[in-house]
């Protein structure tokens, strides 16, 4: 192994070597950890638990080589625009990319080894339709209210949602006298996704997010959110687009997740 690949599997090196211009890492093979295959979606891609194949769990160099594939990304750009530290101690390393095709980019990773957020902030949000997305939990799906903070990438991670069994008993209005629909069927007949729950980032219900948990081959659970632009009043239901989709660990599965990857706490 040669005295560069040898540094590049020390964490805090890989980041430091990147910044200063080391480009070996757009010629590494791909090969992290994988997830447990997805259910294929009506949706198309944007429904998988990877952006630009990134996904929870990888390593710095699978990860950062998985951009620069799957971004058609060319020589010299093997690097991206920005880092910081943050989380306890500044272990975190946040890497940024500003300007790939769908938009800004943003990896975490946990003690500056492993992906454990990715955030993507499209620059032409889908709309909720394209993305086949119901506008309510009525589908089938749990719907309540999740009053969370906005800080950061404005993640929600509470879980104790509704039971959706509530809503075929009219707990839904918009559901009353149509509870012999297919599940993830609307009243004209359109299909939409049903493996999301819906709700809401405040209690104006400006801002939707819909959100589906998914368990990986190595234990821990990630969930995937969309998150949509904040409309101008309560309610409104004409154009919703989406203006962020994100993938992180579940917080209750952080022993997991650190167990699963040799990661200190």
């Amino acid at each position: 192994m040669s005295k560069v690949l040898s540094k590049i599997i020390r964490p805090v090196g890989i980041l430091a070597l990147i910044f200063a211009g080391i480009t070996g890492i757009a010629a590494q093979a791909a090969g992290g950890k994988k997830s447990v295959d997805s259910v294929p979606s009506i949706g198309g891609k944007e429904h998988e638990m990877n952006v630009y194949g990134v996904e929870i769990g990888m390593d710095v160099p699978t990860a950062l080589q998985a951009v620069f594939v799957h971004a058609n990304r060319k020589p010299g750009q093997e690097k991206p625009d920005a880092k910081k530290t943050e989380g306890k101690d500044n272990k975190d390393v946040r890497v940024v990319y500003k300007s790939l095709p769908a938009g800004e980019l943003q990896i975490l990773f946990a003690n500056g080894k492993y992906v454990r957020e990715i955030v993507l902030r499209y620059s032409e949000p889908p709309l909720v339709d394209d993305l086949r997305l119901s506008y309510t939990g009525s589908l089938g799906n749990s719907t309540s209210l999740i009053t969370t903070s906005t800080a950061g990438a404005g993640l929600s991670s509470r879980t104790d949602v509704l039971d959706g069994s509530k809503e075929i008993d009219g707990f839904n209005a918009t559901n009353l006298a149509n509870t012999d629909r297919r599940r993830g069927e609307a009243r004209d007949g359109a299909r939409y996704d049903d493996r999301y729950s819906v709700a809401f980032a405040d209690s104006l219900k400006l801002e939707r997010i819909w959100y589906r948990d998914e368990k990986t081959n190595l234990g821990f659970r990630n969930r995937l959110q969309f998150i949509s632009e904040k409309t101008t009043k309560a309610g409104a239901n004409f154009v919703v687009r989406i203006a962020q989709k994100v993938i992180v660990l579940l917080p209750e599965d952080e022993k997991e997740f650190r167990k699963a990857l040799n990661l200190s706490n």
